[in-house]
């Protein structure tokens, strides 16, 4: 399971040194990507949609390579229905709402912690890419790795060990405290509906449901002006906190 991880996050290590090749290539410095220029070749990168198409081949293709190699096959459940997805989906939205609560009380404590970037919004191109990535590739490709592989592995000392490590590793898999919170909080949920129904379908299908939500918030309140963007978001906020109690009750 620790070379899985390993192979896994090596993509973090392969993935700036592909951007800073690139750089090399078009203007002859990688010194803009450490030191925050967003002119130059960097700018070029973010507007084409190249920075996202990368994010998408390297991250996703690396975590696919680490769960064809130590993935069983996945066996389809015989208990999941789709009234069992949407409560899973619900409960999701639910433990999404609790965690941006905790993190709100590290902002009260004023603590300087890394945040989530949405920067990749620049261009129509970069946009699709990350809803791609983010709504679809990385939900299927991540669960594979992380409930597949290192879950399954980790497991061989106890479902319990293996639910609260993959979901740690999860969490710090993020790089930011923010994400970090719902990584974790959302990783223990996800373990133990995979170990429930011995699938991956249902983490899949929420791990999708919630990053799509974060997307559609995020893009609401970069691409609108910010009375329109509230306007426009308190309808969807009420609809996802419904189905979030709901999915509490239902349980």
């Amino acid at each position: 399971a620790g070379g899985g991880a390993l192979l896994g996050w090596s993509s973090q290590l392969l993935f700036p040194l592909t951007i800073m090749v690139l750089l090399l290539c078009m203007d002859g410095t990688a010194a803009s990507y450490f030191n925050g220029d967003q002119s130059g070749a960097i700018h070029t990168m973010e507007s084409s949609g190249i920075y996202m198409a990368l994010h998408c081949l390297i991250f996703g293709g690396m975590n696919t390579l680490v769960a064809w190699l130590g993935c069983r096959r996945i066996r389809q459940p015989t208990d999941f229905s789709g009234w069992k997805a949407f409560q899973y989906i619900c409960i999701g939205f639910a433990l999404q709402q609790l965690s941006v609560v905790l993190y709100a009380v590290t902002k009260l404590l004023h603590l300087e912690l890394p945040e989530a970037s949405f920067d990749y919004f620049q261009s129509t191109q970069s946009m699709l890419l990350a809803l791609l990535y983010t709504c679809v590739l990385a939900p299927v490709t991540e669960e594979l790795l992380f409930r597949g592989f290192l879950m399954k592995s980790l497991s061989a000392v106890s479902v319990r060990f293996g639910i609260v490590t993959s979901a740690l590793l999860f969490g710090l898999m993020h790089g930011n405290f923010q994400q970090f919170i719902l990584g974790f909080v959302m990783g223990l949920f996800l373990g133990k509906i995979v170990a429930r129904h011995n699938s991956l379908l249902p983490s899949i299908l929420v791990h999708m449901a919630v990053n799509t939500n974060s997307m559609v918030l995020s893009l609401l309140q970069e691409k609108l002006p910010e009375k329109v963007a509230n306007v426009g978001i308190l309808p969807f906020g009420m609809a996802v906190l419904a189905c979030s109690i709901s999915g509490v009750l239902c349980r």
